[in-house]
């Protein structure tokens, strides 16, 4: 090239030297993917998916509507929530209102009284929302599941979020025009509770206002004036704006109420049972009649202090970080979430307590970071067993191992959540309030979480036993359709492929049979579902 055409080149453009011209193909790269990637704005949003538009609040989806949460022009509370009846009302209240407005013909004096009348209601709603100052806090709230569909809202299910919701709205705690929104003012709670589970100390956040300034107690007081009885705030402390209960949870301790009599050993608890039941084929077998005889039979149990002493030792056997595949549903042994840390499960100290009709009961509790689905309550049956002498401590760390084993599952009236524990976040730096510490340290808080244990939750457990006799429908399945021979036979494979044991058995006397190869359980698992 000639040094005219150089000098041309130079004026006409940029240099394209070989360095700027590499950095000038690099970035048009770079432009071009993401072109391709985010070709208009309605691609960005579907794949960004729904925090994409729930970081807007634009809502939940409602009955006659496209079904996707968070779309424009859907501005309709959680259909779990009691806003949602708000909601609806004032739909249909404007729905009516349009509809008069059509057929009405409104006249010069008329229109003036209107005016006057929306001045005056304008004003009524300026007082309404007056602005209380905004705090983000943390509630410790005691509840008895009996009645409610599990903690989180659902819609067409009652559950105790929707309750303490409405009672924060009632007690002016919540905006009307958050209610309904649980994203708007951050709430989160410390641990899932599923249907009829009850709980002593479940923590939960949100950013409200507190009409009470900073008297906190009369806050709890409130809103407690709003709540039916089996839910209770036992109390409130204010917390950091980056405190969230359900990711700032270090552990969680839960309790397991369970009659003494369940502990005999084998060969006495079979016997008592084969007295009474003659045949034995399913449930059907214990009418009210037999039921009644049983109960009488084990209302005068008291357990021995060796029995005791050989529950501790085999509920510590669960300590320390093991496999728990084979504790819950759809979890193999390679599944690294199926690892959990145990930190201590043992009888609590004053745990033996008699129900009104004067049936004996121990307490367990279990601490640990978290826990599966279903896996406390096959925890406390495996070890049960072991204490009745169905199956020894080797078969019962067997299934921790690489492999499956079939347990079963303790009722669910036994269980509540006792604790839930924040150490760590309390203990950094920036964490000047109060720490969120209950039990055990004699404040009032703790004198609350205490009585509503013992009268909302453990008594309501030991009354419903006496009334439900699950605990024996239980038993009665463990002796005559579970604990068979090779029923807690060990697999070195993965046999049921994610399967829930207890459906895939289909329960009764399928849940008893014990396969000698993984064809034969493959089979038994395929006619019973």
């Amino acid at each position: 090239m000639s040094s005219e055409a150089n000098k041309s080149a130079a004026s006409d453009g940029p240099s394209t030297s070989k360095k700027t011209l590499g950095k000038g193909k690099n970035n048009k790269r770079k432009g071009n993917n993401k072109q391709k990637q985010w070709s208009n704005k309605k691609q960005f949003d579907r794949a960004a998916g729904q925090s994409n538009y729930e970081s807007k609040n634009k809502g939940y989806p409602v009955e006659g509507g496209d079904g996707r949460r968070g779309t424009e022009g859907d501005d309709a509370p959680h259909p779990g929530s009691y806003a949602i009846d708000l909601f609806n009302a004032k739909k249909a209240e404007e729905e009516a209102e349009k509809k008069v407005e059509k057929v009405e013909k409104v006249g010069t004096v008329e229109g003036v009284e209107g005016g006057g009348d929306a001045e005056e209601e304008k004003q009524g709603d300026g007082d309404a929302l007056r602005k209380f100052p905004k705090r983000k806090l943390a509630f410790l709230v005691g509840f008895c599941g009996k009645n409610y569909g599990g903690m989180q809202m659902n819609p067409g299910v009652k559950t105790i979020q929707a309750e303490i919701e409405k009672a924060l709205f009632s007690a002016e705690a919540i905006a009307p025009i958050n209610y309904g929104f649980p994203k708007k003012y951050g709430w989160s709670n410390s641990a899932r509770t599923d249907k009829g589970v009850h709980a002593a100390a479940q923590v939960c956040s949100a950013r409200v206002a507190v009409p009470t300034g900073d008297n906190l107690d009369k806050l709890r007081i409130m809103v407690n004036e709003n709540l039916p009885d089996d839910i209770s705030i036992l109390d409130i402390k204010k917390v950091t704006k980056s405190f969230n209960a359900k990711t700032s949870r270090d552990k969680v301790r839960y309790q397991y109420m369970l009659p003494t009599y369940v502990l005999q050993p084998k060969g006495e608890l079979k016997a008592a049972f084969d007295a009474v039941v003659s045949t034995k084929t399913s449930f059907v077998d214990l009418d009210d009649d037999s039921l009644e005889q049983l109960q009488k039979k084990f209302v005068d149990y008291r357990t021995t202090p060796a029995i005791l002493d050989k529950l501790k030792a085999t509920f510590e056997v669960y300590e320390g970080t093991k496999k728990y595949h084979n504790f819950t549903n759809g979890k193999s042994f390679p599944d690294p979430s199926a690892r959990r840390y145990m930190m201590k499960f043992k009888p609590v100290e004053t745990g033996v307590v008699y129900g009104a009709n004067g049936m004996e009961w121990i307490a367990v509790a279990v601490t640990g970071q978290a826990f599966l689905l279903h896996q406390i309550r096959k925890m406390v049956s495996l070890g049960v067993d072991v204490v009745r002498g169905v199956l020894s401590e080797e078969q019962m760390t067997q299934s921790f191992n690489d492999g499956t084993m079939k347990l079963s599952i303790a009722p669910s009236q036994g269980l509540f959540l006792d604790m839930s524990y924040f150490d760590l976040a309390c203990s950094r730096e920036n964490f000047a309030h109060d720490k969120l510490e209950w039990g055990e340290n004699g404040s009032d808080a703790t004198r609350r979480w205490e009585e509503f244990k013992r009268e909302k939750i453990v008594n309501h457990i030991l009354a419903e036993e006496a009334n439900e006799r699950n605990f024996l429908k239980y038993m009665y399945h463990q002796e005559n359709f579970f604990t068979t021979p090779g029923v807690y036979k060990f697999y070195a494979g993965q046999m049921n492929n994610g399967t829930d044991w207890e459906a895939a058995a289909g329960g009764g006397g399928g849940a008893g049979r014990g396969a000698d190869s993984k064809e034969e359980m493959t089979t038994t698992m395929a006619s019973t579902t």
